[in-house]
């Protein structure tokens, strides 16, 4: 069934991208395709942002033996979770993700991520430092907000790993200008208000370790706003939201 949700809805279509679903949800996807015109716009989102990502991956000899090992394992999985060893997409995919797919940096990243948000951070490594040390939780797909607060699509991701280790990620280059700087929010209580996590350095990517997130759950807000170059003066947000989302459980996969 194809999910209600914004932020579901982006996963699914990271997902589908990515070759990451089985035959009856790759399926169900296509199906909907012509129809959905929400759904298809954000499979576009993910193959414009993705492609070029695996373009810059760039190519790397993998030994037939080691490439064959691969597939004999790939096959035994599948076959144990009732699934047949070859699923070719009704969809074409553009060739790219074939080679993109063989690059030993690709398997080596991907390993153990929990959904297609946390994949989109493995295969960023010139954006991400260090890989995970422990599996996704939680993540949240922030979305833009214009001036005018409308959503414009994803832009921001969130991913908070297993030991608490919290990791911000924009998904395109943004810039707050002169004398101005993002700043990361979340809200767990009402009454408490946002609390803030940081202001994020310039290209927005940032780790955070465990001990500055203090609670976390399912539903919980993210935001980031703009404001001055050392942040806000009064320990809440003032300027406009630039990007909003909430997160979500990461249900644990394994290729």
């Amino acid at each position: 069934m194809i999910p209600s949700e914004p932020e579901d809805r982006d996963v699914l279509a990271g997902e589908y991208v990515l070759g990451l679903l089985d035959s009856d949800a790759t399926a169900e996807v296509e199906r909907n395709l012509d129809s959905d015109a929400d759904l298809a716009r954000r499979v576009t989102f993910w193959e414009e942002r993705l492609l070029p990502v695996s373009a810059a991956l760039g190519t790397a000899e993998v030994h037939s033996d080691q490439w064959a090992r691969i597939e004999r394992d790939l096959a035994t999985r599948r076959q144990a979770l009732g699934r047949t060893s070859t699923l070719p997409p009704a969809r074409p995919r553009p060739a790219i993700w074939s080679a993109a797919w063989r690059s030993p940096a690709v398997w080596r990243a991907t390993t153990a991520l929990a959904t297609a948000a946390a994949i989109v951070l493995a295969i960023l490594p010139n954006r991400v430092s260090a890989p995970a040390e422990s599996p996704t939780r939680y993540f949240a797909i922030l979305h833009s907000r214009d001036a005018a607060g409308q959503e414009s699509g994803p832009g921001w991701l969130i991913q908070i790993a297993q030991n608490g280790t919290l990791r911000s990620l924009p998904l395109s280059d943004v810039t707050p200008g002169s004398g101005r700087s993002l700043q990361l929010w979340t809200l767990w209580d009402q009454a408490r208000g946002p609390v803030s996590l940081g202001v994020l350095p310039p290209g927005g990517a940032i780790r955070l370790p465990p001990e500055r997130l203090e609670s976390i759950g399912d539903g919980q807000l993210f935001e980031i706003t703009l404001e001055p170059e050392a942040g806000s003066p009064i320990g809440r947000p003032t300027g406009r939201i630039l990007f909003i989302g909430r997160a979500k459980g990461a249900a644990m996969q394994s290729l």
